[in-house]
């Protein structure tokens, strides 16, 4: 059979199959079409892609190209310290090892958790959870001890590395941690001076910008800035951390030894009023005594009771109602309104001038005075000492106590007001206003602050508060002056202190119960406080002692809180170098020898130092 030119055989099954070449040609064409459209679309897309690139959205695009080539390091500031008022480290921070992991490189989150767990005393669950998110990071202990963290990085874990933080350590652990305050986990402050003074304590970060390649090198002459951080100031706080430490040991020893379930020591310089020491301590669940977190000098309020009389006085005398030497009969017992007041001991009615009033604590003396007085005086007294509203300490929490304005008194206002019941207020209170007696009748602006210190160690002084005249310095020094005889033959003797002369008052009031009252006969609970300040004629330390619920066998201040001030005060007037009198004598007569010559004002003023440092008697 002869074949056409124009056609092609195809056999199949024994037969032969002839295709058209139109046929091949036809279909060649059309996947070049196809191709061709296919190519003409990407070509399409690959314009459009380069429009959106180029004259769209340029501006993100080249973000994105410097965001793959340029890293920002964060440059951290580090915390400033804070320090007591000799420079002594009371909070600082350190770095210490924080272990985080990558969960993507983790291939069995359940076995490792396991193994991390008996390292690091911590629940399985807790780090299988951490080790199977779904980021790149996850902290699996903040903070870790330095050892700890090596015995972690033995284990040679995949994915696991140590990441260097700072954290804040306070060298004496709880002490005066209600004043220092806490930071968080992120050295933020939450509370305390931390809290107060955080924007000064942080410093601001800083930051380095620096240009990579693919790899993570640099690139040579590429972009590369630092700014560095500026790091926070030291804090220089007015507390001595030497008087912390003892009035911390002291209040401990002296609250357990009454039977008391908290206590309060304040110390305060009354001339600057710088605060020296503010120690709390309170009895746990667990019966334990141990220093509390709360700065209750400041956040607690209670009822003074008979350590208010130095003030009420103050009022009196100033008014010209009375001297200290005036006297009138004072019976056992007085009637006011619908209450009855007496003194304890009972007594019969003796003939007392003021001065005595005030040693003996005598409450229908008291009463008595401030009634002739009057209820406005005695109000507007009240609050120039600074009763009934926030002291200048700016701290957190702080409270203004309770003194009601005159027109929600009621009958019995006055005379429970003047023996301190029936007010509340805060132990900075009642120690800012015995410093305003100790200061010739100057009230100073408590302060716990004394400046703050850059890197390069200048010192910048924090700005004195505003003081206040209360009552003129003549009425202060007669103040003083009975306040004397309450510890030579009062109810403060326990509060004397060996070789000085000390000027104070006891405080023993009923304690308000949270449903209301104060209980009845036999069923009360008290708060017991001496304050008072030394040398007398020239003070240079003020203390106000709080025991609050002491035993019923140790309730009065006389009993419970003048011997804490006792053993303070021996322990500070040697620490602050303050000379006793027989001291001070000699240094007054060696002052004038020193006028001699030459030789012998070398020669005394090395004995004048010595007498000074050498431990006082007690």
């Amino acid at each position: 059979m002869s074949r056409r030119p124009d056609a092609k055989v195809a056999e199949g099954h024994g037969a032969a199959r002839q295709v058209p070449l139109r046929s091949v040609q036809a279909g060649f064409r059309g996947r070049l079409v196809f191709v061709g459209a296919l190519l003409l679309v990407a070509a399409g897309l690959l314009v459009w892609r380069l429009a959106v690139v180029q004259i769209v959205e340029p501006d993100r695009f080249l973000a994105y190209g410097e965001s793959q080539r340029i890293r920002s390091v964060a440059l951290t500031a580090t915390r400033g310290a804070i320090v007591d008022r000799n420079g002594v480290d009371l909070a600082l921070s350190l770095p210490l090892p924080s272990l985080v992991a990558n969960p993507q490189l983790v291939d069995d989150p359940r076995q490792m958790a396991r193994q991390l767990a008996i390292v690091l005393d911590t629940d399985v669950d807790f780090l299988e959870r951490r080790l199977s998110g779904d980021g790149q990071f996850a902290y699996l202990g903040r903070h870790l001890d330095p050892e700890l963290a090596a015995d972690v990085m033995a284990l040679d874990l995949p994915g696991v590395r140590i990441l260097e933080e700072r954290a804040r350590v306070r060298p004496g652990e709880r002490s005066a941690l209600g004043v220092l305050g806490r930071t968080n986990i992120d050295s933020v402050g939450i509370s305390g001076l931390e809290l107060v003074y955080d924007g000064l304590l942080s410093g601001v970060h800083g930051r380095k910008i620096v240009e990579r390649d693919l790899k993570g090198a640099s690139i040579p002459g590429g972009q590369y800035t630092v700014e560095p951080p500026s790091h926070g100031r030291t804090l220089v706080s007015t507390i001595d951390r030497s008087l912390q430490f003892e009035a911390e040991r002291l209040l401990t020893e002296g609250v357990e030894r009454a039977g008391g379930q908290s206590g309060i020591l304040v110390a305060m310089d009354p001339t600057t009023g710088q605060i020296l020491t503010s120690a709390t301590v309170i009895r746990g669940e667990d019966g334990e005594m141990r220093t509390s977190g709360e700065h209750r000098a400041v956040t607690w309020t209670y009822e003074p009771g008979s350590i208010v009389k130095p003030l009420t006085f103050s009022a009196v005398l100033d008014a010209a109602v009375g001297s200290p030497d005036t006297v009138r009969e004072v019976p056992g017992r007085i009637n006011v309104h619908d209450a009855t007041f007496k003194d304890a001991p009972l007594h019969d009615p003796l003939d007392l001038s003021v001065a005595d009033v005030l040693r003996r604590s005598s409450n229908v003396g008291t009463i008595m005075w401030a009634t002739d007085l009057g209820p406005e005086a005695l109000h507007a007294k009240f609050r120039e000492f600074g009763l009934g509203r926030v002291s200048a300490l700016d701290f957190p929490g702080e409270s203004g106590g309770s003194l009601l304005t005159l027109s929600k008194w009621s009958g019995t206002s006055l005379p429970t007001i003047a023996i301190g019941q029936g007010v509340s207020t805060t132990p900075i209170q009642m120690v800012t206003a015995y410093a305003t007696l100790a200061n010739g009748g100057i009230r100073p602006a408590p302060t716990l602050v004394l400046g703050t210190r850059d890197d390069g160690g200048m010192f910048e002084p924090r700005r004195t508060g505003r003081t206040t005249t209360v009552i003129p310095a003549t009425v202060a020094s007669e103040v003083v002056e009975m306040m004397e005889g309450v510890v030579e033959s009062g109810t403060g003797t326990r509060a004397a202190v060996p070789g000085y002369r000390v000027a104070g008052k006891t405080g023993t009031a009923w304690k308000a119960r949270p449903e209301g009252g104060y209980g009845a006969e036999g069923d009360r609970d008290y708060v017991a406080s001496f304050a008072g300040f030394l040398p007398a004629d020239d003070p240079q330390l003020v203390v106000l002692v709080v025991v609050d619920e002491p035993s019923l066998a140790r309730y009065s201040g006389g009993r419970a809180a003048a011997p804490i001030f006792s053993e303070f005060a021996q322990f500070a007037v040697r620490r602050l170098r303050i000379p006793s009198e027989s001291e001070r004598v000699g240094l007054e007569q060696a002052g004038r020898v020193r006028a001699v010559t030459p030789a012998h004002q070398r020669l005394l003023d090395e004995a004048a130092f010595e007498a000074a440092a050498a431990p006082t008697g007690g």
